[in-house]
């Protein structure tokens, strides 16, 4: 009784070509799906939502050691920054 739910014979998976059968792709080698152009609108948004997210991120806590303070404060700083220039260049409604 054949069918093809039934597996197959070990010699008969060597010669049929399958995924399983396909070597895996190294690390350093990524499929490309050519994407569709996003709207500049689209991406200042994204970016927006971003950097609400670590600012986010920042209000809640971050332990760092004493002397990394400083750093983190400057990054709280900027990213207050850039959401600001993001939201105004929100409004001037880019395409």
């Amino acid at each position: 009784m054949t069918s093809k739910y039934w597996p197959a014979q070990i010699d008969e998976v060597e010669n049929r070509r399958s995924l399983i059968s396909e070597p895996v792709l190294p690390d350093n080698v990524a499929t490309l799906v050519p994407r569709q152009r996003r709207s500049l609108h689209a991406i200042v948004a994204q970016n927006l939502a971003d950097a609400e997210a670590l600012i986010v991120r920042l209000e809640d806590g971050v332990a760092v050691a004493d002397s990394q303070r400083p750093v983190i404060r400057d990054l709280y700083v900027q990213c207050e920054k850039q959401r600001e220039l993001l939201e105004v260049t929100l409004q001037l409604g880019l395409e």
